[in-house]
């Protein structure tokens, strides 16, 4: 899945588990979770070379156990709905990941969620960036991953753009209430 497309699919998730509109930091929070996996390992093994894949850690399932886990320990309990807005994404990014081999029944391609104990994908090390995205084709699941985004932009709009218009404009205009950007 694409960042966007991991983006919508949390966002989806994140409004149809709670079944209310979402506010102020949480979204944020969400939004960084559903990029959080491939902000860990894409540069470590595309860039650096020390990850054997741009699925690996980041998108291990212990990894997302003992991050979250830590953070737990560590934020105090009035952000824990924070916290809880990261995990829902952080999941949403593993889940996403796996609906094309799930589909496909490419089932050894689960593998990165329980590395190291298990192989990761075929290693993409010394992978630029932009030959990722020059290199996209245009196939079912691109189109699946433009719908998804599509639904996802729709909801956010609807939901009145939260994360952007109660936490991001008010910093960018000077009027930031604490209690309006963390409910």
């Amino acid at each position: 899945m694409l960042p966007w497309a991991h983006a919508a699919f949390g966002y989806l998730l994140f409004t149809g588990k709670s079944g209310v509109r979402p506010a102020g930091v949480p979204v944020l929070a969400l939004a960084f979770g559903t990029q959080f996996p491939d902000l860990v390992d894409k540069p470590l093994a595309w860039t650096f070379g020390v990850l054997p894949s741009g699925r690996s850690l980041g998108h291990s399932v212990f990894a997302l156990v003992v991050i979250c886990g830590l953070l737990y320990v560590v934020v105090s309990e009035s952000r824990r709905r924070e916290l809880l807005a990261f995990a829902i994404g952080y999941a949403s990014h593993l889940l996403g990941d796996g609906i094309a081999p799930a589909a496909e029944g490419e089932f050894a391609q689960f593998g990165f969620l329980f590395w190291p104990l298990t192989s990761a994908p075929l290693s993409d090390e010394g992978m630029a960036f932009i030959d990722f995205f020059t290199t996209l084709e245009f196939s079912g699941w691109f189109v699946f991953g433009v719908g998804l985004t599509l639904l996802g932009l729709f909801v956010w709009a609807r939901d009145g753009y939260p994360g952007v218009r109660d936490v991001l404009l008010p910093l960018i205009t000077g009027s930031v209430d604490d209690h309006d950007i963390r409910s």
